[in-house]
């Protein structure tokens, strides 16, 4: 039997089609990963290698291993090396260990064979995945080996991972193939521009369940080299109180916090492991030849209003063709008072897995600068050019969805109240912002009064235009009735 990855060929480095053991890097490139075993003295020949096959495996695409899986039966071993980043192997071990257990969502699945889908998790993790793959579908769970370390500098993981590879015997089982149907999680987008997004709220948290709100229900589905994907542009996020939160809320969004520490250490260093094509932290203190976040700090300190610190991660030589580019574009500091606001651009942003990661390593930096100039942290403002969901792993955000959906507040609007009253046969509406009255408007018809508010942006969110509409209204009736008018809470 030979292997034929059912998903994904594109992204796999196929060795030798007849072997029967797959290599599994994780968050390492695989180009390094075969660098550092062909090193160690590996044999990867297609002709005579024991790998079949070497591959990622980042955490979301978990459920797409399953299926080439169960499609390529031969496979006894999966050898697993590199960085877990994002606990993925634990997704693996659990699977094969305790299977999976049924998960509340209101996920509706279309499925091209006609098959039932829900939603499951895998025991003991986040992971949320479909069911139309199980435990009870692998006739052979296949060996699980886990070698840590390979990516580190000075490590011995090569060589006990050749010494594995070495002394590895085939077990030369083959079974029956099983193609395993993906079924298609069901979407409907509403009309917007795409382009015109704001969202501002006070905690990490509540801005990336709204955001994934707006994308999921206003995204366009578009195609990129990467596959499909639903897509807004130029989405601008504004954080008013960027803090670490409880790890319950963390949780609660499915993340694990320990992660989020480990990324904020990583974006702060300036080094680089030989099995990444960059880190933001090099990119910013060491990339350029110059320690950005300490330029920034010292130009802060000479000069406290200074607009110049501005950081960009791009390299225009490398970045335009360059097959791994960053994601994170630049970074703005601007100190106003004795508050320190960030602005950060993205080219492109993963809205379920990368963006509230991302949000946690820029607190992590605008904390560092912060400690060294003595100020407050102020709000963070994340703008993404393009940032997108990839319809393949939705499992994990439409609960997300169906919450922030579910939800029901009070905004306060930054642009001010308003406190209407009648006289004669008048409507009288005046813009107050705390306790200032800035302006009037007055006028015996709804509209009228509606139109200058419009001139003049007064409002700036929905929910307060709408309560006004109704207060307006109610205004005119009485005045129509000759009966007293008062302002609902």
């Amino acid at each position: 039997m030979r292997f034929r990855p059912v998903f994904f060929k594109d992204k796999l480095k196929i060795i030798n089609d007849e072997a029967t053991l797959g290599i599994i890097t994780l968050w390492s490139e695989k180009d390094f990963i075969i660098r550092r075993l062909k090193k160690a003295g590996v044999d990867l020949n297609h002709d005579t290698s024991e790998t079949a096959v070497i591959g990622n495996l980042y955490g979301g695409g978990f459920k797409y291993l399953l299926r080439n899986l169960l499609f390529n039966p031969h496979i006894d071993t999966l050898l697993v090396l590199g960085n877990d980043r994002s606990g993925s192997f634990r997704y693996l071990l659990n699977f094969f260990s305790r299977g999976t257990e049924p998960a509340e969502s209101n996920v509706t699945y279309k499925s091209a064979s006609g098959q039932d889908a829900k939603t499951v998790r895998i025991i003991g993790t986040d992971y949320i995945m479909d069911s139309l793959v199980s435990l009870d579908m692998f006739t052979r769970i296949p060996k699980i080996v886990r070698i840590e370390g390979i990516e580190k500098p000075g490590s011995e993981a090569s060589g006990e991972a050749a010494e594995f590879l070495k002394n590895y015997k085939s077990a030369r089982q083959i079974g029956e193939r099983v193609y395993a149907d993906i079924p298609e999680v069901v979407l409907e987008t509403c009309p917007s521009n795409p382009r015109a997004h704001t969202i501002v709220e006070e905690t990490p948290s509540d801005a990336w369940r709204y955001l994934v709100h707006r994308v999921f229900r206003f995204g366009n589905r578009v195609s990129v080299r990467k596959g499909e994907r639903i897509e807004l542009q130029n989405v601008k996020v504004v954080i008013e109180n960027p803090r670490f939160e409880d790890e319950s809320v963390i949780r609660d969004c499915g993340f694990d916090p320990d992660s989020f520490l480990r990324y904020q250490e990583e974006i702060l260093s300036a080094e680089c492991s030989d099995d990444k094509p960059y880190t933001y932290g090099h990119r910013i203190r060491a990339y350029f030849g110059t320690d950005c976040l300490e330029r920034v700090a010292d130009n802060l300190i000479d000069g406290p209003d200074d607009r110049n610190c501005y950081i960009s991660t791009w390299d225009n030589t490398t970045d335009i063709d360059g097959e791994h580019r960053p994601c994170l574009a630049s970074l703005f500091f601007r100190k106003t008072g004795n508050e320190l606001h960030l602005t950060s651009t993205f080219r492109t942003h993963n809205t379920s897995d990368a963006w509230l990661e991302n949000v946690y390593g820029l607190m992590a930096i605008q904390d560092y600068i912060c400690r060294k100039i003595g100020a407050e942290t102020g709000s963070i403002t994340i703008i993404s050019h393009s940032i997108s969901l990839d319809p393949r792993y939705l499992e994990k955000v439409k609960p997300i969805y169906d919450k922030a959906a579910r939800i029901s507040v009070i905004r306060h609007d930054p642009n001010g109240y308003f406190l209407i009253t009648t006289h004669d046969k008048d409507i009288v509406v005046k813009h107050c912002h705390n306790s200032d009255h800035i302006s009037e408007y007055r006028s015996d018809r709804p509209l009228k009064i509606q139109q200058m508010m419009y001139r003049d942006c007064v409002i700036s969110d929905i929910g307060h235009a709408i309560y006004i509409g109704r207060q307006l209204e109610r205004a005119y009736q009485c005045i129509r009735e000759n009966i007293p008018y008062i302002q609902d809470n």
